[in-house]
């Protein structure tokens, strides 16, 4: 026998936005810690992070790729490791040049 397959729905533009915007704006900020400013990068990829968490709080069940799981846990783990990020960027301290 068969097994029966599960059909999934196809994805449209608009729930592939938010994790696209996000997932942009996260590269955008590696590329920039890659080119030497690590402070300045990470704020961007904090910055990205808690925009979406914003926008999953916001867009609640448009969110499309966004949603994970339930959107208690999606709002407060981007919010949170978003945060978290801008705050180590501004915490942590230069150091010293190497010789």
């Amino acid at each position: 026998m068969e097994a029966e397959r599960r059909r999934v729905p196809p994805t449209t533009p608009a729930e592939v936005a938010p994790l696209a915007v996000v997932v942009g704006g996260m590269l955008a900020g590696v590329v920039v810690v890659v080119l030497g400013h690590w402070r300045f990068g990470s704020m961007i990829i904090g910055v990205f992070l808690t925009a979406g968490g914003v926008a999953r709080l916001a867009l609640n069940d448009r969110a499309g790729l966004l949603r994970a799981r339930n959107r208690f846990f999606d709002v407060i783990a981007l919010l949170g490791m978003g945060i978290a990020i801008i705050v180590l960027a501004i915490v942590v301290p230069n150091g010293t040049p190497a010789p």
